[in-house]
């Protein structure tokens, strides 16, 4: 086994799931690490939106993306929301099928003002919404961060929710690092596997 950190698992896990013409949705996107990752594995023929409140947030992704060669993501398959993830839902006329992933990484954006952070009170519905609107056999893939006190409730709420999904409908893994810090990051991986599934 190769020495991954816990995001590294996280890719590993997204790339096993999102394949070339896939639809995406990278729901944090920070420094834009995740949109290109789903960018490259969707392909040209693919879409990924990505949303993010700070338009600090947009303007770091685009330095990001034009470093690894992609200079106008708006005309490749890439599309940088600034708004917040909550209202994902308003934007999916523009993704012609379904969606093979979501990917949250929460917290605060890495490097920037630690101010300015996700909470359970907009990321627990937005993850309820792409739970909702994921294909069946995507993933919806949240990172979330404990190390501050907001974090913590954050994810124990996340956690919360996810425990009771029924077993029938979906398959819920947690990955945590049980001999690291507490500041460790704790991973959700939620796969719906029945067709017709009823709205949370």
């Amino acid at each position: 086994m190769k020495n991954y950190q816990i995001t590294q698992w996280c890719a590993a896990f997204i790339r096993q799931q999102v394949q070339e013409g896939d639809f995406c949705i990278d729901a944090t996107m920070g420094n834009g690490n995740d949109t290109l990752l789903l960018s490259q594995l969707c392909g040209k023929s693919g879409k990924v939106l990505a949303f993010d409140i700070q338009q600090e947030a947009l303007d770091a992704t685009r330095i990001y993306l034009s470093e690894h060669g992609i200079a106008d993501p708006e005309r490749t398959n890439i599309r940088l929301i600034c708004d917040s993830h909550t209202e994902i839902d308003r934007y999916l006329a523009e993704v012609p099928g379904e969606i093979s992933a979501f990917v949250f990484n929460l917290g605060f954006m890495p490097g920037r003002d630690k101010t300015i952070m996700t909470t359970e009170d907009t990321s627990l519905p937005a993850i309820k919404k792409a739970i909702n609107l994921v294909k069946t056999g995507g993933i919806v893939s949240v990172m979330a961060y404990s190390g501050h006190k907001e974090g913590e409730a954050e994810c124990a709420a996340i956690y919360e929710f996810l425990k009771t999904l029924p077993s029938k409908k979906y398959h819920v893994a947690y990955v945590h690092m049980i001999n690291q810090k507490k500041t460790a990051p704790s991973l959700f991986l939620v796969t719906p596997k029945v067709e017709g599934r009823k709205p949370l």
